[in-house]
């Protein structure tokens, strides 16, 4: 019976041990637990600048369309499990808006498009993702969803925002002694970002890759390459060439090639920005 209060001593001091040990795997496990789910990678590049990118599960893989993606099994999985998500919007994302109008108020839904519109800068194109000005104010949103360094990722928004209107003004700059040449892209898809660094496309092969232009439509478009009102065609590596092939077909007109989803790129905190600046880089060159 004398023994018991050194056992009990000891028992009490072990827990005492214990306490922070379990306080820190607590933290810890919070931590790991806070993963986002972001439906693309163009939208999981503008994230990553304010958060962790080894926490952001990306819904649609590399190499494939947002536009016409099934989802999966798994995916499902992703979406009940997740309670903040990034999505582009029904327009350009259709299968998420059942999911998005049966979200409880634990989940967190944030929709670029809604989010474009309430800024009164959306127009026709769904690819909401290629403008500076919603990429800043995602980033900031994105910021407060921070699992552990709320004032270290506004700190990361404000540099972000830095880099990208700077790289806006260099584009500008860039390709200004080239923006009065004609180019053509794949499909359209780059409307924010052409209009934030002042150049516009005559034309695109398609407004959406699911939909193949009419013979009158290649016709017109060959005829201005026959006229050389067009210097530049942008194809993308998630489609096949050959509707290019068919218009271009032997004329003597450059070509480059541009990823409106990003696909090489991995998430860093600069990875939105280069991927831009790549895209300013691509046309400069097809065009001059």
């Amino acid at each position: 019976m004398k023994k018991q209060p050194t056992n009990l001593l000891t028992s009490a001091f072990k827990t005492t041990l214990m306490l922070p040990a379990l306080l820190l795997i607590s933290v810890f496990a919070s931590v790991a637990d806070a993963r986002i789910l972001v439906s693309n990678k163009p939208l999981a590049l503008i994230a990553a600048a304010t958060y962790p990118g080894e926490q952001i599960d990306i819904l649609v893989p590399d190499g494939m369309s947002p536009h016409d993606y099934s989802l999966r099994p798994s995916d499902i999985g992703k979406i009940r499990q997740a309670d903040k998500i990034l999505w582009s919007g029904h327009h350009m994302e259709p299968y998420l808006a059942k999911f998005a109008k049966q979200a409880t108020n634990k989940k967190m839904w944030l929709d670029a498009t809604h989010l474009m519109e309430d800024m009164g800068i959306y127009g026709s194109d769904p690819h909401v993702w290629l403008s500076p000005e919603l990429a800043i104010e995602i980033s900031k949103r994105i910021a407060n969803w921070h699992p552990s360094d709320t004032k270290q990722a506004m700190q990361d928004h404000l540099l972000f925002t830095q880099r990208l209107n700077q790289l806006v003004a260099t584009s500008k700059a860039t390709l200004a002694p080239v923006k009065q040449s004609g180019f053509f892209v794949f499909h359209q898809a780059y409307d924010y970002w052409f209009e934030a660094v002042g150049v516009m496309q005559l034309g695109a092969f398609t407004l959406s890759p699911e939909r193949k232009p009419g013979a009158k439509r290649i016709e017109r478009m060959r005829n201005q390459l026959k006229n050389n009102e067009v210097s530049c065609v942008l194809s993308e590596p998630q489609f096949s060439p050959a509707l290019i092939a068919t218009v271009v077909n032997g004329l003597p007109i450059n070509q480059g090639e541009l990823d409106p989803l990003a696909g090489s790129s991995t998430l860093t905190k600069t990875a939105y920005v280069e991927w831009l600046a790549q895209i300013t880089d691509t046309l400069y060159k097809c065009l001059k």
